[in-house]
């Protein structure tokens, strides 16, 4: 970061998704037209359950049986590999994060890092399942037997299915960005190419997607740019023989985009939440929360983890997908100081929480505690309480909190034996 303003750079990309959002709906058709217009299909999907109806009709019209993905949070959100296992097709994830959880039959545990819960020697044990042998706990090994098991399917797929880091209007161009390879592999090897966006990853201009890839590496992985960046217009093509244009060289003969809505557009028309349609899936939130470091983001969120999980979660999937994780968060602005987009993740998830509440009501504990705590007097009663309880915990005036591993060599000031109304007197 030390070369580069980071604050300005982060003003500049606000102000650029900022304007995106703000004339959303004549991106979408002005990406329409121009992805058309080099030969790519659109679709528009309006739920998760459209989008999901629309790729597997795409798979059943190519009699697809087998499909490689690369890393997509969109169609984990919308269920797509569990979709298309029910409908005959298999999708093998190529990421090397989504496939070890693939394999442990979990979901992804980070935005950008989806096995950061695994040990090597768990991943070990999943690859040895698969080749039938044991395999050294080594990541060299590891990444080995990765490479090797996974470029068959790459090999043999009917179909390579990617999302997408920004899709660019003026010129209807997909922008992905990896670091393994893989997203390559699945987007020239297979005949077919489906790309799964949601909306708001449009973006008027190449400039405006050079200035995200400036800071989405440098957020999320702390590089300056990733290993690889693609920009994809069109299904491959060739005019080398007599300068006539054949669609479908060495790269697909098709590319298909499903532009996906499931909530989107009404999180614009929040005055609120439509900030949150800038994020750009860096994971910086997860990377400084204390919650998600202590609990992982299994427990930490939904399908998206972390700060940006609990703004976004309740838009895609209802506000019971995050009642209770809402609660985790301690209000710390930690997310706020780090987000290259500036979306004031701490104050949207306090607007979650009190549509949480409303939705759901308090907990018995908490209507209790809330109800003695309106009183002054309550209030005297309960510390007077705790500071009787605190006696076998109690040492140099600071209480050794008993709750566990999170807590261990944790001390809490201890509570005083009067109020302090009483001693100002």
């Amino acid at each position: 970061m030390r070369e580069i303003d980071w604050t300005a750079l982060r003003d500049d990309l606000t102000a650029r998704k900022t304007a995106a959002i703000d004339d959303l709906p004549a991106l979408v058709e002005r990406f329409t037209e121009e992805a058309e217009a080099v030969g790519a299909k659109v679709y528009r999907a309006a739920d998760a359950a459209e989008a999901n109806r629309i790729v597997a009709a795409i798979c059943r019209a190519k009699k697809a049986k087998l499909v490689v993905k690369s890393k997509s949070m969109a169609t984990e959100e919308i269920g797509l590999t569990e979709h298309l296992e029910k409908h005959g097709v298999r999708a093998i994830e190529t990421d090397l994060g989504e496939w070890i959880i693939q394999l442990a039959h979990e979901r992804p545990s980070h935005l950008i890092a989806p096995a950061i819960h695994k040990t090597r020697e768990e991943v070990a044990q999943l690859f040895a399942k698969v080749v039938g042998h044991p395999v050294p706990d080594d990541t060299a090994s590891l990444v080995a037997v990765a490479r090797a098991e996974l470029r068959q399917y790459f090999l043999n797929a009917d179909i390579g299915i990617t999302g997408g880091n920004a899709l660019i209007a003026e010129t209807g161009t997909l922008l992905l960005v990896t670091n393994e390879g893989n997203a390559d592999l699945a987007t020239s090897v297979p005949p077919v190419h489906i790309a799964v966006v949601g909306i708001e990853k449009i973006v008027p201009t190449l400039d405006d997607a050079m200035a995200i890839v400036k800071l989405l590496a440098r957020s999320g992985t702390g590089q300056k740019i990733t290993a690889y960046t693609q920009l994809i217009t069109g299904p491959s093509r060739s005019a080398d023989i007599e300068l006539k244009t054949q669609i479908g060289v060495h790269g697909p003969k098709e590319l298909h985009f499903v532009l996906l809505d499931n909530g989107r557009s009404a999180m614009r028309e929040d005055p609120a939440f439509r900030d949150a349609l800038r994020c750009i899936r860096c994971g910086a939130c997860s990377n400084v929360c204390p919650s998600y470091q202590v609990v992982g983001g299994h427990v930490f969120g939904h399908v998206y983890t972390g700060a940006i999980g609990l703004v976004v979660s309740p838009w895609h999937h209802g506000t019971d997908s995050v009642a209770y994780e809402q609660g985790m968060c301690l209000g710390c602005n930690a997310c706020d100081t780090v987000c290259p987009v500036s979306i004031p993740l701490a104050s949207l998830i306090t607007e979650v929480r009190a549509k949480a509440v409303e939705r759901i009501g308090l907990s018995l504990p908490k209507r209790v505690l809330l109800k003695q705590w309106s009183a002054p007097e309550a209030i005297d009663r309960v510390a007077g309480w705790l500071a009787i309880l605190q006696g076998p915990f109690r040492h140099d005036g600071l209480v050794r909190v008993p709750f566990g591993a999170i807590a261990k060599e944790k001390s809490l000031p201890a509570i005083s034996d009067r109020p302090l109304h009483f001693r100002a007197r």
